[in-house]
């Protein structure tokens, strides 16, 4: 029988990973909209930690698995908390992709305000917060289907970021570096809800996807 505290202590590291993955995130995103390359520049350095700690909830996983044999709720939550972790470390990967980004955009001119990458940024953050609550709480339809509703949010607006930079990407040879990023960044945050759909829809199915 496994003892519930070590069900207890395993979730609690996996949060303490979403936590640090939505704060690399937010971080990563500020970074942009400030064009702040030193913050850009701690995300980066920032993302090993994430990596150790899914190299750890993995590793604890397996091991309390092979000594305990749960079952039932308990053998799901452990084996949900092995996918989701890895799943945050591509959320981290992706907070780093932006950044790399960013610091090359800081070297150049401003292209154009940002007006829809903040809000679809932000789009993103809220369903990462959404996402992990349904980790440690009751699976709540009325929060899947606002995930749903969120995600076809962010693609409307990755396709009206793309045809518009393309836009500028038309007007001049000289936008074409600067646009092709932006649009990079934007396809980057729209994986990022797609990670989040995919860490809701295991406690949905009980299980991986």
């Amino acid at each position: 029988m496994i003892p519930v505290s070590v069900v207890e202590n395993y979730k609690e590291s996996l949060m303490k990973m979403g936590i640090l993955v939505i704060d690399l995130f937010d971080k990563s995103i500020y970074a942009l909209i400030n064009r702040d390359s030193d913050m850009a520049k701690k995300v980066i350095s920032d993302d090993k930690l994430a990596d150790e700690m899914r190299s750890k909830i993995v590793e604890d996983g397996t091991l309390i698995i092979g000594e305990y044999a749960p079952i039932g709720k308990f053998l799901v939550q452990i084996t949900n908390g092995i996918w989701i972790a890895n799943l945050l470390e591509m959320i981290g990967d992706d907070s780093k992709k932006i950044s790399y980004h960013t610091i090359e955009l800081t070297k150049e001119p401003i292209l154009k305000p940002f007006v829809d990458l903040p809000k679809m940024a932000s789009i993103a953050e809220g369903m990462l917060r959404k996402s992990m609550t349904f980790y440690t709480s009751n699976v709540n339809e009325r929060i899947m289907a606002e995930l749903l509703e969120n995600e076809d949010e962010v693609d409307d607006f990755s396709e009206r970021i793309e045809d518009e930079l393309k836009l500028y990407m038309m007007e001049s040879p000289k936008n074409v570096s600067r646009a092709l990023r932006l649009i990079m960044i934007s396809k980057s945050i729209e994986e990022v809800t797609d990670f989040c759909l995919k860490i809701s829809s295991l406690q949905v199915s009980g299980g991986a996807v």
